[in-house]
C-alpha cells in the first residue's frame, strides 16, 4: 500500500505543527495491537465570496468528504517527554475504493490530535494547558467537564467530555471531544465554525464536521448512542444549512 502523511487529524486544530505544552504523566489504557475504526463526515459546508474548498489549513474537510473510514491500530507505545507516545498505523479507505497507510505518533499529553488521553481521568483534569502560540493565538486550557454515560450495543460506558472554543483572528472555532474513560480512547470528535472570514478570498465560510468511532477491538468500546446527549452539532445545524452532505458506503471490516 502507498505510504502517505496522515491527513485525518493533523490539521484538526488548524495549526497542528504548533505543539501545546505538556501536562502531567498519565496511565496508558490501551495496548499494542488494539484497533479502532472511525468514520469522518463533512456534515455541512457553506461558503460565499469565492472561498475555495477546502480553505487553507482545513484540508481535512476534503479528506473527511472523500473517505469511508479510518482504521487506527496501536503499533507502538514508548515513554516520551511529558507523556507516553502512542504510535498508530492508520489505514485510510477512500470512497473511490483505494487504501493508503501512514504512521501517526500521538503524545498523550502534548500533541494536538488527542486521539488518546490518560485512562480513568476525572472532571477538572487539564488535558492541555493554556498557552499563546507563535502566531499570537491564545489557546485556553482544555479541561475535562463532567463525565457522561453513553450507551452502545454492549452496555453503558463512562465518557470524558471536553467542550472547547478558540478565537482565531476573530473567528470562533468550536470543538467537542468524547473519550472512553476507561481506556482514554477518543470515541467522538466535532468541529465547527460559522461565518468565518477567509483572508485569501475575502469571503466567508461555515462548516460542521464529525469523527465517530464505529468499531473497536476492545469489548465495550463501540460506537456510542448519541441520540440522548444534546450535542453542539444539533445546535449548529439549525443555523447552518446542510448544503454539502457525503453519503457513506456500508463499512466492511
Amino acid at each position: 500500500m502507498k505510504k502517505i502523511i496522515v491527513p485525518v487529524c493533523l490539521s484538526l486544530l488548524l495549526l497542528a505543527t504548533l505543539v501545546a505544552p505538556a501536562v502531567g504523566q498519565w496511565t496508558v489504557g490501551i495496548t499494542v495491537g488494539d484497533w479502532f475504526i472511525y468514520e469522518g463526515t463533512l456534515v455541512s459546508w457553506q461558503a460565499s465570496g469565492g472561498v475555495a474548498f477546502p480553505p487553507t489549513y482545513l484540508e481535512f474537510l476534503q479528506v473527511y468528504n472523500e473517505t469511508d473510514w479510518f482504521k487506527y491500530t496501536v503499533s507502538d507505545i514508548t515513554p516520551g517527554t511529558g507523556g507516553d507516545n502512542v504510535t498508530f498505523t492508520v489505514l485510510t479507505h477512500w470512497s473511490n475504493g483505494t487504501e493508503t497507510t501512514a504512521d501517526m505518533a500521538d503524545n498523550m499529553t502534548s500533541s494536538m490530535t488527542m486521539m488518546v488521553i490518560g485512562a480513568n481521568l476525572t472532571q477538572g483534569e487539564v488535558i492541555r494547558p493554556a498557552y499563546t502560540d507563535d502566531f499570537g493565538i491564545e489557546w485556553g486550557a482544555r479541561i475535562l467537564g463532567a463525565p457522561i454515560m453513553l450507551t452502545s450495543d454492549n452496555g453503558t460506558r463512562e465518557t470524558n467530555v471536553c467542550d472547547y472554543s478558540v478565537d482565531i483572528y476573530g473567528n470562533l472555532f468550536e470543538y467537542l471531544w468524547y473519550w472512553d474513560a476507561e481506556t482514554g480512547v477518543q470515541v467522538y470528535y466535532e468541529n465547527s465554525v460559522s461565518d468565518a472570514y477567509d483572508y485569501t478570498s475575502g469571503g466567508t465560510y461555515s462548516y460542521v464536521v464529525k469523527l465517530e468511532l464505529v468499531d473497536s477491538s476492545i469489548e465495550g468500546v463501540l460506537v456510542p448512542d448519541l441520540t440522548g446527549p444534546i450535542l453542539l452539532l444539533s445546535l449548529i445545524t439549525i443555523m447552518v444549512p446542510i448544503v454539502f452532505l457525503h453519503k457513506r458506503k456500508k463499512l466492511n471490516t
